[in-house]
C-alpha cells in the first residue's frame, strides 16, 4: 500500500516540475510574439583603404635613436640620424695640469636593428651650430643647423654595426656598442680645453651637441638603432697628466638634454611602380589591392567603411563584436621586419588625431588588440564600439589611420592585402568581421 501512494506521489512530483519548466522556459516569449532576436555575421562590409605618407611624428626624447641607410625594394631609400646635446656629471670640471688628448671616441649601445648589419654603413658626425632647446617639439623632418666639417677621425668611416656582439674593452666584456673615433683637433679645442666646464648651462651653450648620420651604404644597407641613455653612450675623452692615464665621458641625460631623431626618404625614390603611384600619385584605387605601412615617419593607410550606415540603415542593431582583421603579405622579413604591433588612429573632421572609443587607453590591450599573430600572419583589432557609434551617427569623424607602433624610433614596415587583392589572396583580405543582434 505504502509503495502505491510512493509511486502516485513521485509521478504528481514529475509532472509539477514540467510544468514549471514550461511555464519558465515560455516566460518572454509574449513580448517577442513571431519577431524572435536574430543572431547574424558579415565580413563583407565594403571598405575604402589606400596609404599615403605620414604627415609628422614627434621624435623628441624617445626610447631609440636611429642612424642608418637602407635601400628597400619597395618603399625605397630611407636615410636617418639624430641630433644630441651632452652633459656635465658635475660643476667646474677639471682636467688637472697641462691634460693630454690620447683620442676622443663617441661611444652609442645598440638597441636593435632593421635592414642588412653585413652592409657597410658611411657614418658623419658634425658639430651643432644652433642650440637644441628644452621647450620645442622636434619631429622626423626637422632639422638643426651644423657645422659642415667631418668630426670623424677617419674621413670615411664606414663600419658594418654589430648590434649583438659583445665588445671587448681591455680585460673587460662590455654590452653590444658601437665606437666612433673623432679627430683629435676636436677633442682638445672643444672638450678638453674647453673653459666653459663651469656648469651644464654654459656648456651646452658653448658645445651645442653633435649630428650623427649615415651618408651612403653599400648593400642593402640597415638602420641601427641606439640607447643614448645607457651608461656604454658618451663623449669619452681619454687624456693623460703627470698622474698617468684619465678619462672624462659627457653623457647624455633626459633631464638635462634635448635629442632627436631625423629621417629623409628622398621622395621614395627606387620604391615599387604600384607604390608609387598610390602614395605619390594618389591613385587610391590601387589600395583595393595592396596597402602599405612604414616606420620612420613613413607610410600610414586610410580607411572608411561607406556603406555601413546603409547596410543598417532600416534595422534595430546591437553590434556584438566587430574585428578589423589586416594580413601581412611582406616578402623578405630576414631583413624587413614587419612591425610588431600596429596602432588605430581617429581621425577627426578637421585633420586632428584622437583615439577610437575601443582604444586601449579606454578599455585594455587585450580587448583592443593590434599585436601580430605569427601564426595566422595577422592583426586583429576589436573595434565594437566605433562600429556601433558610427551606426548610430555619434561619430565626428572621417576615418581611421593604420599605422605602425613605434614609428618614431623603429624602421619596420609592413605590406598587406587591401580589401580586394587579387584570387589567390582573397582569404587575406582587408575585411570587417560584424557579429551583430537586429531586434
Amino acid at each position: 500500500m505504502k509503495s502505491n501512494y510512493f509511486f502516485l506521489y513521485s509521478l504528481l512530483l514529475i509532472l509539477t516540475l514540467g510544468a514549471c519548466k514550461k511555464e519558465q522556459e515560455e516566460i518572454g516569449l509574449e513580448l517577442q510574439g513571431e519577431n524572435l532576436l536574430g543572431n547574424s555575421f558579415t565580413d563583407t562590409l565594403s571598405i575604402d583603404a589606400y596609404s599615403l605618407r605620414q604627415d609628422s611624428i614627434n621624435t623628441t626624447k624617445l626610447a631609440n635613436n636611429v642612424v642608418g641607410y637602407v635601400t628597400d625594394p619597395v618603399f625605397g631609400k630611407t636615410q636617418a640620424g639624430f641630433y644630441t646635446q651632452f652633459d656635465l656629471s658635475g660643476s667646474n670640471i677639471n682636467f688637472g695640469t697641462s691634460p693630454v688628448l690620447d683620442s676622443v671616441v663617441l661611444s652609442l649601445q645598440y638597441g636593435g636593428y632593421f635592414g642588412d648589419t653585413t652592409s657597410a654603413l658611411t657614418l658623419r658626425v658634425y658639430e651643432l651650430s644652433e642650440a637644441l632647446s628644452s621647450s620645442e617639439a622636434y619631429y622626423s623632418y626637422s632639422t638643426t643647423a651644423h657645422q659642415s666639417e667631418n668630426l670623424t677621425y677617419a674621413s670615411n668611416f664606414t663600419v658594418a654595426p654589430r648590434p649583438t656582439t659583445p665588445v671587448q674593452l681591455d680585460s673587460v666584456k662590455e654590452s653590444p656598442h658601437l665606437r666612433i673615433r673623432l679627430k683629435n683637433s676636436f677633442g682638445i679645442n672643444r672638450l678638453l680645453n674647453n673653459s666653459a666646464l663651469t656648469d651644464n648651462t654654459a656648456f651646452q651653450n658653448d658645445f651645442k651637441g653633435l649630428y650623427v648620420v649615415a651618408e651612403s651604404a653599400s648593400g642593402t644597407g640597415n638602420l641601427f638603432y641606439t640607447n643614448l641613455l645607457s651608461s656604454l653612450s658618451g663623449l669619452t675623452v681619454y687624456y693623460h697628466t703627470d698622474n698617468g692615464a684619465q678619462k672624462y665621458t659627457f653623457s647624455i641625460s633626459s633631464s638635462k638634454c634635448t635629442y632627436y631623431n631625423h629621417f629623409q626618404h628622398f621622395d621614395y625614390a627606387g620604391s615599387e611602380t604600384d607604390f608609387r603611384n598610390q602614395v605619390l600619385n594618389g591613385n587610391h584605387a590601387l589600395g583595393q589591392k595592396k596597402l602599405y605601412l612604414q616606420g620612420t615617419g613613413g607610410i600610414m593607410t586610410r580607411i572608411n567603411f561607406p556603406t555601413l550606415k546603409k547596410v543598417f540603415a532600416d534595422k534595430k542593431v546591437v553590434i556584438n563584436k566587430a574585428e578589423l582583421i589586416i594580413s601581412n603579405i611582406s616578402e623578405d622579413n630576414a631583413y624587413y621586419f614587419i612591425p610588431a604591433e600596429l596602432g588605430l588612429q581617429a581621425v577627426k573632421k578637421d585633420g586632428s588625431i584622437g583615439y577610437l572609443p575601443d582604444d586601449e587607453i579606454y578599455t585594455s590591450s587585450s580587448y583592443f588588440g593590434g599585436e601580430y599573430d605569427a601564426s595566422k600572419k595577422e592583426y586583429r583589432f576589436r573595434i565594437t564600439k566605433y562600429i556601433q557609434n558610427e551606426i548610430l551617427g555619434l561619430n565626428d569623424l572621417q576615418g581611421i589611420n593604420i599605422v605602425a607602433s613605434g614609428a618614431g624610433v623603429r624602421g619596420n614596415r609592413l605590406v598587406f592585402c587591401g580589401p580586394q587583392p587579387e584570387m589567390n589572396l582573397t582569404d587575406k583580405r582587408l575585411r570587417l568581421e560584424i557579429y551583430y543582434t537586429t531586434y
